[in-house]
């Protein structure tokens, strides 16, 4: 419990030096989010996608034999491709944050915990720049 009375000028260096190291390991997985890419496959292979860390589709590789198989097959088999390729990249971007903040990541999603990031440094005085990336 936190009682004003105890509270002491190194107290407060010590909070201030540790949330400064806090946003720097942060803010250094933040560039290392944006190179995270999900990955998966369907239909035995046949169907393949790569998701960047949002999950954006960035490609959709279909084996020649997957035309064997009648559209719905064809569409499904995509559609599960790309929900294992999104899973996939939500694994690696939790990863990420849970080794940066040696515990459970936060619930966002990379723009957003971007945007959550800048507010920080904003609030604690802190200059913002996309370099850091």
């Amino acid at each position: 419990m936190f009682r004003p009375d105890d509270f002491r000028l190194e107290d407060l260096e010590r909070v201030a030096r540790q949330n400064e190291e806090a946003v720097q390991r942060l803010s250094g997985v933040f560039g290392e989010l944006r190179t995270v890419k999900g990955e998966g496959a369907a239909a035995g292979g046949l169907v393949g996608a790569v998701v960047d860390g949002g999950g954006q589709i960035e490609e959709v590789t279909l084996d020649p034999r997957v035309m064997r198989l009648d559209s719905a097959s064809i569409a499904q088999a995509v559609t599960e491709a790309v929900r294992a390729a999104q899973q996939d990249a939500q694994r690696r971007n939790a990863e990420l944050l849970r080794e940066a903040t040696g515990g459970e990541p936060p619930s966002l999603d990379p723009a957003s915990a971007e945007t959550w990031l800048k507010d920080v440094a904003d609030a604690m005085g802190a200059p913002w720049s996309d370099d850091r990336f």
